[in-house]
């Protein structure tokens, strides 16, 4: 009985090899363009809509604390509404423009320490009192 030596997977890939070079060779590529970088934005302090600071210890919007962090969760009498922080919700509602126009996006300045599930948390409960669009802002020392 002869054994014959199966192919068929090597032709695959260098079909797909093939088909990869095909599409994405420039020969007008030279290779001496510089990468571009985007630029930072750079403001002296965010505008618009309210600010939530989330540090390791606490949740703060606009100067005031609504709710405690304890060994990187929300503490155990943070109420929940959801995945939304309650108090958060409460904090946020009454600064949505009442006039129908489009709310400002909400600044968040947070710990790089902060676990993602709270930073879900703080995101889940703007958009729940009415700011869909956030900002992450890097504060200075």
């Amino acid at each position: 009985m002869a054994h014959g030596l199966i192919i068929t997977s090597m032709v695959d890939m260098f079909t797909l090899v093939l088909l990869f070079l095909l599409m994405f060779y420039d020969p007008l590529y030279d290779g001496s363009s510089p990468v571009e970088l985007p630029n930072g934005d750079v403001q002296a302090k965010a505008q618009g809509g309210p600010t939530i600071t989330v540090t390791t210890e606490n949740i703060v919007v606009n100067g005031k604390p609504v709710a405690a962090i304890r060994d990187g969760k929300l503490d155990a009498a943070v109420a929940m509404q959801g995945r939304a922080i309650t108090a958060l919700v409460s904090s946020l509602s009454p600064l949505v423009p009442k006039d129908g126009a489009e709310p400002p996006a909400v600044s968040v300045e947070c710990d790089r320490r902060v676990p993602w599930q709270v930073l879900g948390a703080v995101l889940e409960s703007a958009s729940q009192a009415g700011f869909p669009r956030y900002r992450f802002v890097v504060a200075g020392e």
